[in-house]
């Protein structure tokens, strides 16, 4: 097969991607509508990706599969959207929607699972013959297709606890028989197993989720042989399908939370495939001589802990746990990341996705666009109860974990896979926040989450919500993906200075007291491996959490001294996230960014160690400028309210408006009527009363509160007139309260979005005369597809001041 153009891995547009899910029975128009829509949304590409209820008429790798994809790479060309191939049917990747199974059984996933049983044995009389405790046949229930690896016995103290360093490695003889030939004492002897995870991942068609006898077998990821087969079976597919898109128009292929057991798996099994133990004798032996019986008479102490993480290892391990796990991952690191990178770097494409784990720095550091991703609702700003998740935590970590992987990488972009499963109640201000999360912390790629070709039946439900046309709050979505690309091309031209490394373990890096005192103090860090020391330069100073939280007064004095960009609030304010730019020299940034990741608005003082002459505020969702204000020692003012981002950057001959004076006139606007413009679900189906009638006009107010609207999600546009006197100066709306976004226009011409509160729109010096106002607002799809009664529709009071 020829090569096609060749492409740095790496290379590639930053900005949002939209995850798209193939999830019903598709045609040519169902895909290529999908994808023009996402494009004119503004997305810079897409990750393709088959997903649960796909049909099997399509099927996946099938040949009407391929043809589709081919069909959508061509369109995506056409539109100039990048493209992310999605390397599994759903996830977790790996297992090719068990076609690497059904290949060999042999390449099923492996591990290791032990039976366990208490032995007596009693102390002879003198002269008699020694007493043993006769045979054990250890089994696994009835299972076939099973080998008993080692039998372990370790004697029991009086408390109980068993004593590993006395442990007895026992023979065992055909047919399985354990002879326990043991001295007198008590005794857990332990048999371990090698056999079948009986993991599965969720495959593509809506019989194969999980818990389904028909949800795909997972592939062992640790064998060459199994690694070996998927790539042949979805990559060289893919290849054979798009020839020469790939290295152009598809940059990436997504792998998904690779997961060595795979969902569902036996209990108490851990990674395995067999050979491991050779690995970690290997890793083991100093020169004394640890041999594979030294490993194997030490396998019970793998469950001597409290627990593991799904992946089945556990980041807090020590002895010869943490062998046995730094073993696994380095052989996951090997036999399958890096034969994936190898295949995508030979047809100039990255490897991305995500690991299992949120803070496995190790392991994303693998991938050419490092990534990670935050799903479930497990991080949420303070007002929907999260207090603490966005800095607490294993999950808080994956944004700074992707940023930092990517910066040792040099600087390549880093991915997220975000917004997903959050639920039909996910609101824009809520995504904003997320959005905001990830993006202050240096994440410049983020996968949106997702958009469903159907809703068609219970695909509503399936890791909801759909973030495109099923969604009420569709037509409100490209001012967010416009201010997402705006930032992340700001952050991918001038990357942000990190003067602080934070040390940390490999697969666990650190949440808690020492990040949150260097983020609410506006001090960015970067994590760095403790055991890659080549990752360590770069940075002003190291940190270790281990070590508490730092003084960080004096850390800044250390930072300053150095000559390292230094930023202060005053008054304090922990809810700015600060982002200082690179710029051309080390002391010299090219500006800032503001993130607001609180809930109260925010009035402090920046001191910055420079500001440019021709500084402005750029307001990056609006795309608008304003100008700086500066007291007598150079401190910069900042107003921000929650949900808003600012960035201070040269105008570089943008046109940036005085600050007016404003009048302080205001006026209550009224005589609003609204019309039903766009609703999900059938219209006649949401009232709970069929003999309710839709009003002809809307009023203000909460629309649930009408009984033909009480489940309508959709849309309302909303009219008003306002007569604008000679000399107005430039005017904002207040929207009041609105459920839940709002998109203005003046005399017909768009203005200005909101999607969370405060609900106030800069209109510009409006000419005088009678203007029209024109306000379309969308509530949640909760409300249609929960059956939830969310605040809906433009609730007022409207002002307009001047």
């Amino acid at each position: 097969m020829t090569v096609p153009h060749q492409r740095r891995p790496g290379d590639g547009p930053v900005g949002p991607y939209a995850f798209v899910f193939w999830n019903d029975d598709l045609d040519d128009d169902v895909v290529l509508t999908q994808l023009r829509e996402i494009a004119d949304a503004g997305f810079v590409g897409v990750t393709l990706s088959a997903r649960v209820g796909l049909s099997r008429r399509v099927g996946y790798l099938t040949d009407e599969f391929l043809r589709l994809v081919r069909v959508a790479v061509d369109e995506c060309a056409r539109l100039g959207l990048a493209v992310m191939l999605y390397d599994e049917a759903s996830y977790p990747s790996g297992s090719a929607n068990g076609a690497v199974v059904a290949r060999d059984p042999a390449f099923a996933a492996r591990c290791l699972v032990p039976v366990t049983r208490d032995v007596e044995v009693p102390v002879g009389a003198p002269g008699d013959e020694p007493a043993d405790a006769g045979y054990w046949r250890p089994a696994l229930g009835r299972d076939l297709d099973v080998r008993l690896l080692a039998v372990v016995a370790r004697p029991v103290d009086d408390a109980g606890g068993v004593v590993g360093d006395d442990a007895v490695l026992l023979p065992a003889r055909a047919p399985g028989l354990v002879r326990l030939d043991l001295p007198p004492g008590s005794w857990r002897v332990t048999a371990v197993f090698d056999a079948a995870s009986g993991g599965t991942i969720r495959g593509a068609h809506a019989e194969q989720d999980d818990g389904s006898a028909l949800a795909p077998p997972a592939a062992d990821l640790l064998s060459p042989d199994a690694v070996a087969a998927f790539l042949e079976l979805t990559h060289d597919a893919y290849a054979a399908a798009l020839g020469e898109h790939l290295g152009t128009t598809v940059v990436a292929m997504f792998t998904d939370e690779p997961f060595l057991l795979g969902r569902g798996h036996r209990r108490l099994a851990r990674p395995y495939t067999p050979g491991l133990e050779a690995e970690v004798a290997a890793r083991l032996d100093d020169g004394s001589g640890v041999d594979v019986a030294e490993v194997l008479r030490r396998l019970p102490e793998l469950w001597d802990g409290d627990g593991t993480r799904p992946g089945g290892t556990d980041p807090d391990a020590t002895g010869f746990v943490r062998d046995w796990d730094d073993a696994v991952r380095a052989r996951l690191h090997r036999v399958y990341y890096d034969a994936q990178a190898a295949w995508c770097a030979a047809h100039g494409l990255a490897l991305t996705g995500h690991p299992a784990e949120p803070d496995d720095l190790a392991t994303a550091a693998r991938l050419h666009w490092p990534g990670q991703d935050t799903v479930w609702r497990w991080v949420l700003p303070r007002a929907s109860g999260g207090d603490g998740t966005a800095l607490e935590g294993p999950e808080s970590t994956a944004p700074k974990v992707a940023a930092s992987a990517a910066r040792a990488r040099g600087g390549v972009p880093a991915v997220t896979e975000v917004l997903g499963a959050y639920g039909w109640r996910l609101s824009l201000d809520e995504a904003r926040w997320l959005l905001d999360w990830y993006l202050s912390r240096g994440v410049t790629t983020p996968v949106l989450h997702a958009f469903f070709s159907s809703v068609r039946g219970g695909r509503a439900f399936e890791s909801e919500p759909d973030l495109g046309r099923w969604n009420s709050w569709w037509p409100h979505l490209p001012p967010l993906v416009g201010y997402v690309r705006r930032v992340a091309e700001l952050l991918d031209a001038a990357p942000p200075v990190w003067p602080v490394g934070l040390l940390s373990r490999p697969d666990a890096a650190p949440s808690g007291p020492v990040v949150r005192a260097l983020l609410e103090a506006q001090v960015d860090f970067g994590y760095v491996d403790r055991d890659d020391e080549s990752a360590h330069a770069g940075y002003t100073v190291l940190l270790d959490a281990d070590d508490g939280v730092p003084d960080v007064p004096a850390l800044k004095e250390r930072l300053r001294a150095a000559g390292a960009p230094v930023v202060d609030a005053e008054p304090a304010a922990p809810d700015l996230r600060a982002v200082v730019l690179g710029g051309p020299s080390h002391d010299r940034p090219a500006g800032y960014v503001v993130f607001h990741e609180g809930e109260e608005a925010v009035r402090t003082w920046l001191g910055l160690p420079s500001v440019p002459d021709d500084a402005c505020w750029w307001d990056p969702f609006a795309d608008t400028r304003h100008p700086v204000e500066r007291d007598d020692h150079g401190r910069v003012l900042l107003d921000l309210e929650r949900r808003r981002t600012l960035a201070l950057v040269p105008s570089a001959g943008h046109p940036v408006p005085p600050a007016g004076a404003a009048s302080g006139r205001r006026v209550e606007v009224t005589g609003w009527r609204g019309t039903v413009e766009r609703v999900l679900g059938d219209p006649d189906t949401v009232a709970d009363d069929p003999s309710a009638v839709v009003p002809a006009h809307v009023e203000l107010g909460d629309w649930t509160r009408v009984p033909a609207l009480r489940r309508l999600s959709g849309s309302v546009r909303y009219t008003a007139e306002v007569d604008v006197p000679d000399g107005a100066g430039a005017a904002r709306l207040d929207l009041g309260v609105v459920g839940e976004a709002a998109t203005v226009r003046v005399d017909g011409g768009v203005v200005g979005h909101a999607m969370s509160a405060p609900y106030v729109v800069d209109l510009g010096v409006l000419a005088p005369g009678t203007r029209t106002l024109d306000v379309l607002v969308s509530n949640s799809a909760a409300n249609y597809y929960e059956g939830d009664r969310r605040p809906s529709g433009l609730l007022g009071p409207v002002t307009l001041t001047w």
